[in-house]
């Protein structure tokens, strides 16, 4: 006789769910940072490569991006290792954002893991989250964290994403804003209504 249980216990209803986040959806280029074997990694959309080899690849860097890298490495190399900081470099997109409320060039979004293929797993969205991937749990000072907008403890319509644009980017008279990030456990979906520097509907496709 094998004494195991097949049919995994049930997880009880919690009775202080989760909040739904909604973060602000920012019109920068996805860029990932992470140490593995010790040595700083890079990875822009399509390329990874180590810090000991940002000279040779100076000119397929994002704008800006090398100066900032040489600037920043020590804050940066504090990254655990096998541990993945996720994010939007700022500066390359259609829409601008001003200095007084954005005065970094990077803003993390996510935190994660990587394995040996250099896949990435365990990946979180949750603000309270993003200090462990670092030393010390500190985030870097040149490190920003994307604006958390509101928090809401139902699923939102179309219609409740349509009056929160509206309301606040009331309250951002001074800048565009491309959209939202919502993010329901651990699960983000995106709501855009500015495409290439334009205002339109978040269903302009037929879908």
């Amino acid at each position: 006789m094998i004494k195991k249980s097949i049919y995994p216990k049930t997880k009880r209803l919690s009775c202080t769910p989760k909040p739904i986040v909604v973060t602000e959806k920012m019109d920068g280029s996805n860029l990932c940072f992470f140490k593995k074997d010790n040595t700083l990694h890079i990875a822009q959309r399509n390329t990874i490569f180590t810090y000991d080899e940002v000279e040779q690849n100076q000119k397929s860097l994002y704008k800006g991006l090398y100066n900032w890298l040489k600037e920043n490495y020590e804050a940066l190399n504090s990254i655990r290792e096998n541990a993945v900081v996720c994010g939007e470099w700022m500066g390359m997109g259609k829409l601008s954002y001003p200095q007084t409320e954005f005065d970094k060039r990077f803003y993390m979004f996510a935190k994660a893991n990587i394995d040996e293929d250099m896949k990435l797993h365990n990946m979180y969205y949750d603000h309270e989250l993003f200090i462990f991937p670092f030393e010390n749990n500190t985030i870097p000072d040149c490190i920003g964290v994307v604006p958390v907008v509101t928090n809401l403890f139902h699923a939102p319509s179309k219609e409740e994403l349509d009056q929160l644009y509206e309301d606040y980017t009331a309250k951002k008279l001074d800048r565009k804003v491309e959209g939202f990030v919502v993010n329901q456990n651990n699960s983000i979906l995106k709501y855009v209504r500015m495409k290439n520097g334009k205002l339109s509907d978040h269903f302009d496709r037929g879908n």
